[in-house]
């Protein structure tokens, strides 16, 4: 019975030692990706809110921005992104896929 409540107080000391430097990392992580970011949420507004040709303009100096943005985000960002992206991208081509499916089972059904 001593064994098992030693490893699991060893356990739980070694997850908390693990959040707790997780959350240091969290707290040291570097903010200044956020101005680009910023810079080019706001010359989005404008793109949408013009109709003259600075807004094309506006509209490039706002994908530089998010490049940038991206470039300068630490890894734990990117990282998330990375996944949110690749969850995305298996949805659309799990819908794609069935689509196709449908839509070459009709044909076949038609032809014969």
């Amino acid at each position: 019975m001593d064994v098992k409540l030693t490893t699991i107080t060893k356990t739980i000391s070694s997850c908390f030692i693990r959040t707790t430097t997780f959350s240091s990392e969290v707290r040291k992580m570097p903010l200044f990706f956020l101005i680009p970011l910023c810079t080019a949420l706001a010359i989005g507004y404008l793109f949408k809110k013009s109709t003259d040709e600075i807004a094309y303009l506006a509209g490039v100096f706002a994908a530089i921005s998010l490049i940038l943005t991206l470039v300068l985000a630490p890894w734990q960002i990117q990282f998330g992104l990375l996944i949110i992206v690749l969850i995305i991208t298996n949805k659309l081509l799990q819908e794609n896929e069935s689509k196709q499916i449908e839509a070459t089972g009709k044909q076949s059904r038609e032809i014969k």
